[in-house]
């Protein structure tokens, strides 16, 4: 650095004058501020979904500010020397450009930035106080640099300087620990949470802390040579540069408005001021000072900064997002192609010998014995589905690795401990009948699936189930070890065609099945636990178990998402055309979504989970992609747990403009305040607290005749003066503590009257969604003639019979497609201008019509009995041999 101007030697003398006869009251002050900070900061974080963005961009102004005033008070003292003038008049010109800076940055950023549907409740203090506390904790940080600054000036030849410092740092360390303690004491639900980190989060934490502790060293050592404001100013100018610069933009997002892009501008015209006095104070020793190398390297990096930004920014302006047709009307068009195709190759076989040709080709094994016989009891039933059912094979291609008598003994194994929530059918001599020891709750779950069975088992070989009767899926293997069981279940199935002579089913099979089970006491206390599964209900399943069977450079295995308020663009662009769904499949999978872990009832808090990471043989009525359970017909549809009844039945014109939804707080258990992410409770939020006043960007047609669409902004209050929303939940809160149960019951208005199921179809618009696994109301709503929205986590056996945008509407687990949605279908204002009503209409005519060809108790069936053709040649010990072969003619 250059030799210091009389003004420096000035603060210099005024500084050592103060910290050395203050340095006690000094020091106290400074760890006072340190410890309220952190406070704050706590707060703050545990509920960020209610901060506001981007508060910190004013501390600049506020340091600034102060050096300003301070300058003037100093100079008031020296008003006969030189420099007087030249100071104040630098300061306060400096303070208005950095005021003028900050102000536009935060507004270009806090219109800018999306939020998520995550809850900040408003019956809760953080929706007001979280706000307060991020001002107060901005002026405690603007003091806590000053500080810092006055402690790097005094010099750090001296032990002194150092030593405050390292108080600071055990103080914050202390108030952490202390919050933390006391927390968990009066929470102790908290306690699964607080103490079971993954390795990620552990690592996130890690690179935290060492990066914040670098730029915190650096920024005192910058301090103890320039004025605080110059740092942080830098800082803040390439923290905003980089937000804006990387700000997710597609043709289907709409371009950034002109007032955020007006304001931006603006913050960069005003650092440009800001650099330039700078460079005046390098060359002229005054305030602000900077050598001659530093201002020249800031100069350069923000001439570079400015050029990119601008033109990026000019290039959305001048061409923004103007398409020629709605991307819904796309994704429709693409959906019924899509539709034709698969129906066309799902039923190519006409006979017995074309579907054993068909399945051979498919698979590359020949099909499993009495093949015949489910052919014919398929076409019997009049089945449209006779040869694609990749479901079945992907769910059953990694037990060809595992030995028969393997899998018969984890089978054993479940079975004889009630402890892991699996109940038993055992098929034998043509008959489908219960094991003992089946939880009576869930009693009826089995017996439904064994009078499925019922219909065909006299053609099935001898073999023992193990069903999961719990909502929520079990098995979550590993990346690599499913990789590893897939390749060589491959090599396994090839096996079978070496065979020359292919065999039936082994008539004694039931003599190789464990029998201990099936005594009148099990042969281990039903508490008795397995070492191959875990307890891991009420707790955060997406970590430990959601995600493992990611590849490993997957996002959701490299990166967390820690603001729960903000919305993920990145995570949504693989499976969307700007706000709305384009591939359902891969919608589905968390491996690129990271900030699910925050946004579904199953990642938050899952209420009856006991998973294992090996490959168990458990069937399951449904699971999250990424698990390998092995999914079958639900009875809960098959024996009419709830049901449509066409004799209440409506034409679709003739139903109430609404959404209608009604439902329970069932999804996940709400513990540690994870109830604001899970998607029942965002849903009725969303539905019940929006402010009319709130602007959307909505796709809109150009002219009348609709050639062009482009993204304008309208008010909330216009799509809701279109359509009613209906939606509530029922009873009371349930699956919570008692401080999130009365939570909730103030949140939301739980409507006590008990509403007939039938009541749904006089709607046009219903909801569905995943209760703590699949939701059993989705085929009732299908069939029922009213425009289904689907926003289901859980996949279930029938999912590549149906198509997105043509037998129903998807929506995205986030919910941010919500309003778009609803104003495409239902359109604006009190008469509905620009509603698409003709298109609602008939999705939910092909989806009714559909689900009444291939979604029948029938379909159920042929679904279940293939499957167990196919499960009962895994589990033979002479599978190899095993094969179906057409008679001779």
């Amino acid at each position: 650095m250059a030799q210091r101007n009389p003004y420096y030697r000035y603060l210099d003398s005024k500084q050592a004058y103060y910290t050395s006869q203050h340095k006690p009251i000094f020091g106290g002050w400074l760890m006072a501020c340190v410890f309220c900070r952190v406070v704050i900061l706590r707060l703050v974080m545990l509920n960020v979904e209610c901060s506001l963005t981007g508060v910190e961009i004013f501390l600049p102004f506020l340091l600034s500010l102060y050096e300003a005033t301070s300058d003037n008070g100093s100079s008031s003292q020296q008003s006969n020397t030189a420099v007087s003038k030249t100071v104040r008049s630098s300061a306060m010109r400096y303070a208005l450009l950095v005021g003028v800076f900050t102000v536009s940055a935060f507004a270009s950023v806090s219109t800018s930035t999306p939020r998520s549907t995550y809850i900040c409740p408003v019956t809760s203090y953080g929706s007001k106080l979280v706000p307060v506390s991020q001002f107060l904790g901005l002026f405690l940080d603007t003091g806590i640099i000053i500080g810092l600054s006055t402690v790097a000036q005094d010099g750090f030849e001296s032990s002194r300087p150092k030593l405050l410092l390292g108080r600071l740092a055990f103080i914050s360390a202390g108030a952490l620990s202390i919050q933390a303690g006391l927390f968990i004491l009066k929470n102790p639900e908290h306690m699964i949470w607080s103490f079971h980190l993954d390795s990620r989060i552990i690592s996130d934490l890690l690179f935290a802390t060492v990066f914040g502790s670098s730029f915190l060293a650096s920024l005192v050592y910058l301090m103890s040579e320039l004025r605080p404001s110059i740092p942080i100013t830098v800082a803040t100018c390439v923290s905003i540069y980089t937000y804006h610069f990387s700000t997710h933009t597609t043709e289907f997002w709409p371009s950034p408005s002109r007032s955020t892009v007006v304001l931006s501008s603006i913050a960069f015209l005003s650092m440009a001021g800001i650099v330039r006095l700078w460079r005046e104070a390098s060359r002229s020793q005054r305030s602000m000072s900077l050598n001659g190398t530093c201002s020249r390297f800031l100069v350069i990096l923000f001439v570079f900064m400015s050029v990119l930004f601008l033109a990026k920014k000019s290039s959305l302006i001048l061409h923004p997002s103007k398409l020629s047709k709605h991307p819904i009307d796309y994704l429709m068009s693409n959906a019924q192609h899509t539709s034709d195709q698969w129906r066309k190759q799902a039923a190519t076989s006409q006979s017995l010998e074309q579907a054993v040709y068909e399945y051979q080709s498919r698979y590359g094994i020949p099909p499993p014995p009495n093949f015949d016989k489910w052919y014919e009891y398929a076409t019997a039933r009049g089945s449209l589905i006779i040869d694609d059912f990749e479901q079945i094979n992907s769910d059953l291609l990694p037990f060809w690795a595992i030995e028969p008598a393997k899998i018969r003994e984890m089978t054993a194994h479940m079975l004889e401990r009630t402890w892991t929530d699996a109940g038993g059918l055992r098929i034998a001599n043509g008959t489908s009948q219960l094991t003992p020891h089946v939880v009576p709750t869930h009693r009826w779950s089995l017996e439904g699936t064994s009078s499925i069975i019922k219909k065909f088992a006299q053609w099935l070989p001898d073999m023992d189930i193990a069903m999961n009767i719990n909502d929520e899926c079990r098995v979550a293997v590993p990346w690599r070890a499913m990789e590893d069981l897939k390749d060589r279940g491959t090599v396994a199935r090839r096996q079978l065609n070496e065979s020359k002579h292919f065999q039936p089913f082994s008539t004694n099979a039931h003599q190789l099945w464990p029998n201990t089970y099936m005594q009148a006491e099990p042969p281990y206390s039903p508490q008795t636990i397995s070492e191959y599964f875990a307890e891991a209900s009420i707790a955060s399943s997406f970590t430990k178990y959601g995600v493992i069977g990611c590849p490993p450079k997957s996002p959701s295995l490299r990166t967390s998402w820690w603001n729960k308020g903000l919305f993920c663009a990145d995570c949504t662009s693989p499976h969307a055309l700007g706000p709305f769904l384009s591939n359902w499949t891969l919608s589905g999978s968390l491996c690129h979504q990271p900030d699910l872990k925050n946004l579904h009832g199953f990642h938050l808090s899952p209420s009856s989970f006991k998973p294992t990471t090996s490959l168990f043989p458990i069937f399951s009525q449904s699971k999250m992609p990424g698990f390998s359970d092995i999914v079958f017909p639900s009875p809960w549809n098959y024996v009419d747990k709830v049901t449509f009844d066409s004799s209440k039945s409506m034409a679709f014109s003739e139903k109430e403009k609404s959404v209608f939804w009604r439902g329970g707080t069932s999804e996940g258990y709400a513990a540690a305040d994870n109830w604001e992410g899970m998607q029942r409770q965002r849903f009725v939020h969303l539905a019940n607290y929006a402010q009319g006043s709130t602007k959307l960007n909505l796709l809109l047609p150009n002219n009348a005749q609709g050639t062009g669409y482009s993204y304008r902004s309208i008010p909330l209050s216009s799509v809701l003066s279109a359509t009613n929303i209906d939606v509530s939940f029922v009873g009371g809160p349930v699956r919570c503590y008692d401080k999130e149960c009365a939570a909730q019951a103030r949140e939301f208005y739980f409507n006590t009257s008990t509403v007939d199921f039938q009541e749904h179809w006089k709607y046009k618009f219903l909801f569905d969604f995943d209760g703590a696994g699949f939701s059993g109301r989705f085929l009732p709503f299908l069939e029922s003639s009213s425009l289904v929205f689907r926003a289901a986590s859980f996949r279930q056996w029938f999912e590549e019979r149906l198509t997105a945008w043509k037998d129903y509407v998807p929506v995205d687990t986030r919910l941010h497609d919500f309003w778009s949605l609803l104003a495409y279908f239902g359109g604006l204002g009190k008469n509905g201008e620009y509603a698409h009503e003709k298109e609602a209409e008939r999705i939910a005519g092909q989806g009714r019509e559909w689900a009444a060809k291939v979604l029948r108790k029938e379909d159920m069936e042929i679904y279940m009995f293939r499957l167990l053709l196919e499960w009962g040649r895994i589990v033979d010990d002479r599978r190899n041999e095993l094969g179906f072969v057409l008679p001779p003619k």
